[in-house]
């Protein structure tokens, strides 16, 4: 077995019996320009050798990627979840062997095996992959947090791991929701104990080989506190019998006969340009730029504040006023919390445009003005005029409209017993996200309509989904 990095998290696989290549992202930049592989790399498509399987992962931009599976052969196998998205996706790009595959479930093929395993901790349907064949056994974990019974069960199942591509970033993407910088301690414990569980004869972190770039790069100083040496060096500390290894795209393992060889840049068809990893460097006291709307397709100003006003003034209003049944429990929460709810719009002309929604027993009342925003709202939400108005168009997905928000929220409860004060956070969802991605017209079918608006932009016309 060869395994070969192309970047990031694309991984092409040659088994006794079949060449599978996961989760393809092929070319630069993408998650619609918000991102470039990091290490940089290049990959000379017209070497890459015949495909028989592709595999996708999950649903995510930066794993299911259309402009990369349009340049596949659709005739091709193709394994995906049983995500209605990706199978649509797969289907109206003309893949004609389309199998979603259950996690847990194995696929047989000839002279080799792969065995999807499932993920503990995700909204989405999503699998890590084990590919086994006579020369040793390979297990691409992806973005899939594990349990000790899914990791005792590949076990049992398959024996012995040769190679792990581990979980190890710990992306911090909670900054979009928080801006909070805290070391996520925890969730770097449970991917070194996966690993250290896992047992494999060498570990190579994985899986998060990219970094913002543009307008975005500001991002990158917050969002990756574990970077690949570290985890390989707190890994090596704890299993100093483990053999822990760096990898960059081109790189290549070899599988054969229960040893693992680590050859750099031995690919023919992926190299690394240039290791600019240090730009990822974590710098949680580094500066965060203002909020501005730089406008990037140009709206009128005219069209950006009618769709705002429509948008946060009547409609919003609307939803928070009648309480629907369906979503009363977050209405309801916060009614009884007394929430003040706040959106703070800026502009491309510079003014921001503000709305409270203010939360009691009795109903809600909606206020709006200019300028200066109220200092008394428990929840803020700011983003720029041109995202928002993008976004409930559905002509920008919330991956690219998501830098270009703020925030943030002081809300909590407080008990007095005989132990003194108790001050308990409140957590609720963030009521302009819940309209846009749960309620507002079109909702129920805005990741369809992002796949139908790339296919257009791949000169494929999309079908009426049987």
């Amino acid at each position: 077995m060869r395994v070969t990095l192309l970047g990031h998290a694309s991984v092409l696989v040659e088994l006794t019996g079949a060449t599978v290549l996961m989760d393809p992202v092929l070319m630069d930049p993408f998650e619609e320009g918000t991102v470039v592989s990091c290490p940089r790399r290049t990959i000379d498509l017209d070497a890459l050798p015949p495909i028989d399987i592709v595999a996708v992962s999950h649903r995510h931009p930066d794993h299911f990627d259309l402009p990369s599976l349009a340049l596949l052969d659709r005739g091709v196998d193709a394994i995906c979840p049983g995500d209605p998205l990706i199978v649509y996706g797969l289907k109206q790009l003309g893949f004609q062997h389309v199998h979603p595959v259950q996690p847990m479930a194995p696929v047989l093929g000839h002279d080799f095996e792969l065995f999807p395993t499932r993920s503990e901790l995700t909204s989405i349907p999503e699998f890590g992959l084990v590919f086994h064949d006579e020369s040793g056994t390979f297990w691409n974990q992806v973005d899939t947090p594990l349990s000790d019974e899914t990791i005792d069960a590949v076990r049992h199942h398959i024996g012995p791991i040769d190679l792990l591509f581990a979980m190890y970033a710990s992306q911090n993407f909670e900054f979009f929701e928080s801006r909070s910088t805290t070391f996520p301690a925890e969730t770097h414990r449970r991917n070194l104990e996966t690993s250290l569980r896992i047992a494999p004869a060498v570990v190579t972190p994985a899986s998060a080989g990219f970094r913002f770039a543009g307008e975005h790069e500001w991002l990158n100083a917050f969002l990756f506190p574990i970077a690949r040496e570290r985890f390989a060096y707190d890994l090596r500390s704890v299993a100093p019998q483990l053999v822990v290894t760096i990898m960059n795209p081109g790189d290549t393992f070899e599988l054969a006969d229960g040893h693992v060889k680590h050859r750099r840049a031995a690919s023919t068809y992926a190299r690394t340009e240039v290791d600019d990893t240090a730009r990822l460097r974590f710098e949680p006291t580094a500066s965060i730029p203002p909020l501005r709307d730089d406008n990037p397709t140009g709206r009128g100003l005219a069209d950006l504040e009618t769709i705002i006003t429509r948008l946060l003034a009547f409609d919003l209003a609307h939803f928070v006023r009648t309480r629907q049944a369906a979503h009363a429990g977050v209405l309801d929460a916060y009614a009884r919390h007394g929430v003040r709810y706040q959106i703070e719009v800026v502009f491309p002309d510079g003014p921001t445009r503000w709305f409270q929604y203010r939360f009691d027993g009795a109903g809600v009342e909606v206020v709006t003005g200019a300028g200066e925003a109220p200092a008394d709202a428990h929840l803020v939400h700011r983003i720029a005029a041109s995202a928002l108005a993008g976004w409930v168009e559905h002509s920008r997905s919330f991956f690219s409209v998501r830098a270009a928000s703020r925030r943030h929220g002081e809300l909590y409860e407080l008990q007095r017993n005989d132990a003194g004060v108790g001050l308990r956070p409140v957590e609720l969802p963030d009521l302009l996200m819940y309209y846009v991605l749960r309620v507002a017209p079109g909702s129920d079918h805005a990741a369809r309509d992002e796949v139908d608006k790339q296919l257009l932009q791949l000169g494929t016309q999309p079908r009426p989904a049987p």
